[in-house]
């Protein structure tokens, strides 16, 4: 038998080897279900689909790099391919939970369970480093992000650095990401993007919502979605 203190002793520690096996080796659920890139992407290949875009400049930015991002479902589980184009892609790794947009670039996915109080955070850079946060809805714009990440491990990823860019294919179970007792068929996403082309001191920033001004956080501009609507892939 447990007492109080032995069972948060074990949640503790669980914690903190579910954040070592995510650092250390995020590709294990890939490696499980016997999945690759290039099968996610020919999976995805009539997923819903996003692109890249800076609705907020009335031109884009003689950087920017377009990029695509193919949505799909297996079961209680997001499958994401994205495709980001860029000709210097930086290959450092980071840390579990470290904030790399501020020097590397990064893919990033924005998701909230429609009826839920809270909504995630999820970057990736091209060495498959990740930092995952969660906020509260009513989390004030300036607020730093530092207390809100999450130690919890919440996704599978996978990436891949060729000449013309770099691919990132994501598996995301959602019912961990759901704090209502029912869960949600509908989600408002959006995909952002952090580059950092060669020549520029400062990244170059994307989206796929048609965000109004530069601000990632504005719910009521992201896509809803049915998971209904989505294709069912079976692996």
């Amino acid at each position: 038998m447990i007492d109080e203190s032995g069972q948060e002793e074990c949640v503790a520690q669980r914690v903190i080897e579910c954040a070592i096996e995510l650092q250390d080796n995020p590709e294990s659920g890939f490696q499980e279900l016997g999945l690759s890139l290039d099968i996610i992407q020919s999976l995805l290949a009539n997923g819903r689909s996003f692109a890249y875009n800076q609705h907020w400049l009335t031109a884009a930015d003689r950087a920017f790099a377009p990029g695509t991002v193919k949505l799909g479902r297996s079961e209680d589980r997001l499958v994401i391919f994205a495709d980001l184009h860029g000709t210097q892609i930086n290959t450092k790794s980071f840390p579990f939970n470290f904030p790399a947009f501020q020097e590397n670039d990064v893919f990033e996915i924005f998701l909230h369970g429609i009826g839920s109080t809270v909504y995630y955070e999820f970057h990736i850079t091209p060495s498959n480093s990740v930092m995952q946060l969660r906020f509260p809805l009513e989390r004030p714009e300036d607020d730093p992000f530092e207390p809100y990440r999450v130690s919890e491990c919440l996704l599978n990823s996978r990436t891949r650095i060729g000449a013309k860019g770099w691919q990132v294919a994501v598996i995301l179970p959602l019912p961990p990401l759901s704090n209502s007792l029912l869960f949600p068929e509908n989600w408002a996403l959006s995909f952002g993007r952090y580059d950092y082309p060669e020549g520029n001191s400062k990244p170059v920033i994307s989206s796929t919502s048609p965000h109004t001004i530069r601000q990632f956080h504005r719910r009521m501009e992201w896509p809803l979605i049915d998971l209904k609507d989505l294709p069912h892939l079976h692996f």
